[in-house]
């Protein structure tokens, strides 16, 4: 399964930039993250790749991987989640949905590798500098830190700036989200860089961490790419 995904993002990479070098869309994004859920080391790697197909629809293929150290159920174990989204888009709002397959394996072989296929349904809505995000995913209660549904609001300061809290309905109950993200000029608006906190119930909250974003494209403002690719 693993080299099937590998394969797969590396072949739309190869082609994204040869079938819509024309596009404003950008092709090929990575994201690394690292933090402490409460007691124990987190880190992510997130990859996305985002295919124009016309002016108002568009689609995603995405790779986001979690690792976890001592977790006091499951020891040292990995999240992987594949997912192939589609998206509709107008100037005020967007719609979506996709489907998925999410797999946990632990690093020492202490449990069985679980893999459950996941559907996802979003929408969003913007207004002046404000966005109101809406996202729901199919989890079951076996991957204690999957977030079936989220809902929140992005405020942009500026373009390069953003702020944003969501209510995440959690395996274990409701949790939160905060998290600011800043973009800087002097790489081209390229880079992004900012902190993520989450509370909820459970062993592994309250989590505070930090997040590097890197866009393989032309520049684009966090606010513009917010709003035309995620």
């Amino acid at each position: 399964m693993k080299y099937l995904k590998s394969s797969l993002l590396v072949g739309l990479v190869t082609l994204t930039p040869n079938l819509y070098a024309d596009t404003d869309l950008p092709n090929f994004e990575v994201a690394l993250g690292g933090g402490l859920a409460k007691d124990e080391p987190a880190f992510n790697i997130d990859l996305t790749i985002n295919i124009p197909i016309s002016e108002r629809f568009s689609t995603q293929v995405n790779l986001d991987s979690d690792y976890v150290f001592d977790d006091p159920i499951y020891e040292d174990y990995s999240t992987s989640e594949f997912n192939v989204m589609g998206f509709y888009r107008q100037e005020s709002w967007r719609v979506g949905g996709g489907l998925g397959v999410l797999e946990k394996e632990s690093r020492d072989d202490s449990f069985a590798s679980d893999r459950v296929g996941i559907g996802h349904l979003m929408a969003a809505y913007y207004w002046d500098d404000l966005t109101l995000d809406w996202k729901y995913s199919n989890y079951n209660e076996d991957f204690d830190r999957a977030v079936s549904m989220e809902l929140g609001a992005i405020w942009y300061p500026d373009d390069n700036r953003s702020l944003a809290i969501y209510a995440e309905d959690q395996e274990r109950g409701t949790g939160w989200r905060a998290e600011a993200f800043f973009q800087s000029e002097r790489f081209q608006e390229r880079v992004a860089y900012g902190v993520v906190f989450r509370d909820g119930k459970g062993a592994g909250f309250p989590y505070l961490g930090a997040e590097l974003r890197y866009y393989f494209d032309r520049s684009f403002s966090i606010k513009q790419r917010d709003r035309l690719f995620h």
